[in-house]
């Protein structure tokens, strides 16, 4: 009997002990990534997490150890058994005495197993309520035919090079976004954390939601980084099968899609990619493998080839000052080739959770998060002026993009911006072959960016659409302004037969295989 009731308890002091890490989780996640969906954790839950900084990890150990114990013991109170306490009140009055007995004590411990299946099943519900993980099966179970109607094949369109074809450069910076902007210049700080990067975005081509500077609405399928790159690139959104397949491992990534990389490669380009971290985190290496055959340069990279050793890394991979240093010395070697050359690279330093401040930045903010954004800004515009001082610049177009908003949570950016400010992503187009129509009050994506990079170089694209994406360069509306932005994203984040079918092919007939 003694053996039984300690199976019990342990068992029931397990599930309180799990309960707690997941309401500590929840909250977590309400707070600390305030506004990220549950399509973007379900991602990279199963594409892998090869490359993650283990900062992100220890960062909500250590947010979460003494949280998560503290529920612990309030959970485990109500069922710990007193035995010598039989009454905690006892009263007097003429010769009566009235006691009052501990009657929850015994009564939670005499149900204990009971107790703690509650308290477990309560914290998958607030776990299923923060994460809206009933919007999200709502979406599985929708479908939309959207992207069927709308969706432009690269492959079917005249797309048709100048003759003397232009080299391209992207530069991807992590998490910028126009926030910290001065709000004279249309930014929502009242001061400029990133002064560098206003004036790059003032004196050069920047697509804007107003009449100052602006950038893009974030919208389903594409808030995170990978999906930023997918979107830019390709004008789809990001949608894994529904089974979870695992991307990293997937060589099929996007099967059907016909990309930046592929209309490149098929140009004659030479093309390269360079991130400072594991390019294999989130399926980024299969990506660019798979549409364009990149050369890929990334932290594995830079340790074979003796750049740095493996005990060198910081953060992420390797800090964004060796990203600048090496990209320069790639695109250099690229310029010497008879080839014509994109050279795609992705800063680091900006991610959340308050970044990473290199040795020699300043730290004239308050924040580190700020620091590390001007100390970002300086080192881009340090790039920008070596850029326009090469032999190539002249045939060579320098595009700069956020990748996504940022994920710190919304109360950060309400004690800086206004009320009202409207959070979009950063975009400057440099040196381009052709001038705009209208770069004010667009309303725009990051999918819109695919045919508007191909016409920064030159390129006509027959319909001035690709993909879900439009040329932004000419005065064709978007679909956000042809449909209203809320339109567009909900049907974006419905299950798509046509996505399934034609765009994710290998990926989906495994997942047939799997259900049959």
């Amino acid at each position: 009997m003694k053996k039984r009731n300690m199976a019990v308890n342990l068992i029931v002091i397990f599930v309180l002990f799990i309960s707690s890490i997941i309401f500590f989780f929840a909250h977590y996640i309400s707070s600390e990534f305030e506004g990220q969906n549950i399509d973007k954790m379900i991602y990279y839950i199963t594409s892998g997490m090869d490359g993650t900084s283990t900062n992100i990890f220890t960062s909500a150990l250590q947010a979460g150890l003494i949280p998560t114990l503290l529920l612990f013991f309030v959970l485990s109170v109500p069922i710990i058994r007193i035995k010598k306490w039989n009454h905690i009140i006892e009263v007097s009055f003429k010769d009566k005495k009235l006691r009052f007995c501990m009657f929850p004590i015994n009564i939670f411990y005499k149900f204990r197993v009971i107790y703690a299946c509650i308290m477990f099943t309560l914290s998958l519900t607030a776990l299923f309520n923060f994460l809206d993980t009933g919007a999200y099966i709502k979406r599985l179970n929708s479908y939309s035919t959207f992207i069927e109607s709308h969706y432009v094949d690269g492959s079917k369109v005249p797309v048709v090079f100048p003759e003397n074809k232009r080299n391209l450069i992207i530069l991807y910076v992590e998490s910028l976004e126009n926030s910290m902007i001065n709000v004279e210049n249309g930014g929502g700080w009242r001061y400029s954390v990133i002064p560098e990067l206003e004036k790059i975005a003032l004196e050069n081509i920047n697509f804007s939601d107003s009449v100052k500077i602006g950038g893009a609405y974030p919208i389903s399928g594409t808030d995170w980084t990978v999906g930023a790159l997918v979107a830019t690139t390709s004008g789809l959104p990001l949608k894994i099968p529904v089974d979870g397949n695992n991307y990293t491992s997937s060589k099929n990534f996007l099967s059907g899609a016909y990309t930046l990389g592929d209309i490149l490669k098929n140009e004659g380009y030479s093309l390269e990619l360079m991130v400072g971290s594991d390019a294999n985190f989130g399926g980024r290496k299969n990506y660019y493998e798979k549409h364009g055959d990149y050369k890929i340069f990334d932290l594995n990279t830079a340790i074979i080839e003796g750049k740095m050793d493996s005990s060198d890394s910081v953060w992420w991979g390797f800090d964004d000052s060796h990203l600048f240093e090496w990209a320069k010395e790639e695109i250099s070697l690229l310029a010497k080739s008879k080839k014509p050359f994109s050279f795609s690279f992705l800063t680091v330093n900006t991610h959340f959770p308050d970044g990473y401040l290199e040795s020699q930045a300043e730290k004239k903010f308050e924040t580190q998060y700020e620091n590390v954004h001007a100390f970002s800004s300086k080192q881009i515009n340090e790039f920008v002026e070596w850029f326009q001082n090469q032999n190539f610049y002249s045939d060579t177009t320098l595009i700069i993009l956020g990748d996504h908003l940022s994920m710190q949570p919304n109360n950060y950016f309400s004690l800086h911006t206004y009320d009202g400010y409207q959070r979009s992503i950063y975009n400057a187009f440099i040196n381009t072959s052709i001038d705009p129509i209208d770069t004010n009050n667009r309303l725009f994506t990051p999918l819109d960016f695919y045919p508007t990079i191909l016409a920064s170089i030159g390129v006509k694209i027959e319909g001035d659409r690709l993909g879900l994406g439009t040329n932004l360069f000419s005065d064709k509306k978007t679909l956000v302004e042809e449909f209203g932005y809320e339109h567009v994203n909900e049907e974006l984040a419905m299950n798509s037969s046509f996505y399934n079918k034609y765009i994710l092919q290998g990926d989906f007939l495994d997942l047939l295989d799997q259900l049959n």
